[in-house]
């Protein structure tokens, strides 16, 4: 069987429980740069560097891919490969042990006080003001809010619960669908007063506009963000929106994921512990989190080390 040929069964008999986007995401990588340049190789006698050429030339010629979406290749071939091994086509996965280009990551820069004092500023009056809103007191990811429905907004306990996440539009003609969050799991976390005062009047905007559509109205997945007709705003409207802010404001280069960043380093100098702000963003363990803003938890540190010693020098000084 040639590579090209069990890629395809991969992708029809053994892909069921894949997300429609990451399932398309892995149907365009073997169209594009498997199959052209691998699909041919019969399966068993593929070898790791068949593997370590290819994964090299996606990254040369007139058209070099990004080191993030080769490794996204690579990805998609190896999880091929381990299915292939499952089930005894071959007998090791000749895509392990892959060394593959180094992917740049973004710095992580939460906006300081003064910035944010001038963010909450310009964003009055945007359409997508709650959103932002939201977004910097909760750390909610974007998905998330576009995905958070009304159901999950409990006003009487003064929560949110983070169970699904409204899924980027993967080509023309495709359907808008609901996923589970990122690590698929849901969680449930406590918020300020104020962010629910937002939603009500999020609620009271969206009661307005669905008398105004009147049939026109279609809000399918009851969600809590929604345009004037109760359709799902795209990922991209609301990126648009933060970049051209952030550009008012001389604060270029920020990213809308930023807010998360700014809502846990916040949490974390107002002496919120750990544990509940890993659990309110969502990380796999509160050692994550720690390690994710170690960078900012050194001033924090040092103020500690302050009052200890102001709290060692008053039981001094008592004696």
């Amino acid at each position: 069987m040639q590579l090209g040929a069990w890629c395809d069964i991969w992708l029809s008999e053994y892909c069921g429980a894949i997300k429609p986007g990451t399932l398309k995401t892995y149907s365009d990588n073997v169209k594009n740069h498997i199959k052209p340049a691998l699909g041919a190789v019969k399966l068993c006698e593929l070898q790791p560097h068949d593997v370590q050429r290819f994964i090299n030339g996606l990254g040369r010629g007139k058209k070099p891919l990004s080191p993030k979406t080769i490794k996204n290749v690579h990805g998609t071939l190896c999880k091929a490969l381990t299915e292939a091994a499952r089930v005894h086509y071959i007998a090791s996965n000749p895509a392990n042990g892959c060394i593959l280009p180094k992917v740049q990551h973004y710095d992580i820069m939460p906006l300081n006080a003064d910035e944010i004092a001038a963010f909450t500023e310009a964003i009055k009056g945007s359409p997508s003001e709650p959103v932002f809103y939201v977004a910097l007191n909760t750390g909610m990811r974007l998905s998330e809010l576009l995905g958070l429905r009304w159901s999950r907004v409990d006003f009487k306990k003064g929560t949110i619960k983070v169970d699904a996440q409204l899924l980027v539009k993967r080509g023309d003609g495709t359907a808008r669908e609901l996923g589970l969050p990122k690590n698929s799991r849901p969680r449930t976390f406590a918020v300020a007063p104020a962010v629910m005062d937002c939603l009500k009047a999020v609620q009271r905007q969206q009661k307005e506009w669905k008398l105004q559509a009147g049939p026109a109205w279609n809000n399918q997945f009851d969600l809590v963000f929604t345009n004037e007709a109760g359709h799902e705003v795209p990922h991209a409207t609301i990126e648009h929106r933060f970049t051209r802010i952030m550009d008012g404001i001389n604060l270029t280069g920020h990213r809308f994921h930023d807010l998360r960043h700014t809502f846990a380093t916040e949490a974390l100098r107002a002496g919120v512990d750990a544990k509940s702000i890993s659990e309110t963003l969502g990380h796999s363990s509160v050692a994550f989190t720690l390690d994710v803003y170690a960078g900012f938890t050194s001033d924090m540190q040092s103020e500690a080390a302050r009052r200890m010693q102001a709290l060692i020098a008053s039981r001094d000084g008592a004696k």
